[in-house]
């Protein structure tokens, strides 16, 4: 977050070096057009990653965590191509290059179901977390 000079008065603004040179004055500033802030995209990720549970924080560090959460999303909406390793009615599994023993699974739409049936060659355990902003965005971890 960039903070804006502060000037004489206590106000914020931008130097307006063209009047500087011209006049020669020394403390003055030109007002700012907008005081509108704004934070990196990222901080949604940070926040996230709080979610997580803390068995996969110990394994996960933020950085990874929010290049996870970016390619979990490409693959909810087709941007990345990835082969599966499960499939449902309204489901399909994912292998996710970050955590060796959890899967991701992204589903058709955003329902609410009691249970999914997948069928797959890996051993596939239950939900551990859920993309409090994309309902169809799992992680699931594997069976023991």
């Amino acid at each position: 977050m960039r903070i804006p000079p502060i000037g004489i008065f206590s106000t914020f603004g931008v130097l307006n070096c063209n009047n500087m040179r011209e006049n020669n004055k020394n403390d003055f500033i030109k007002p700012l057009k907008s005081d509108t802030i704004s934070f990196s995209s990222n901080v949604r990720y940070i926040k996230k990653y709080n979610t997580l549970p803390d068995e996969i924080k110990k394994i996960l560090n933020p950085k990874d965590a929010i290049d996870m959460f970016k390619d979990m999303e490409w693959v909810a909406k087709g941007v990345i191509k990835r082969g599966e390793i499960g499939e449902g009615e309204n489901s399909k599994v994912y292998k996710n290059p970050w955590l060796e023993d959890y899967y991701l699974l992204v589903l058709d739409n955003d329902k609410d179901y009691d249970t999914i049936t997948v069928y797959s060659g890996e051993s596939i355990g239950n939900s551990i977390w859920q993309d409090a902003d994309n309902k169809a965005i799992q992680i699931l971890k594997r069976a023991s």
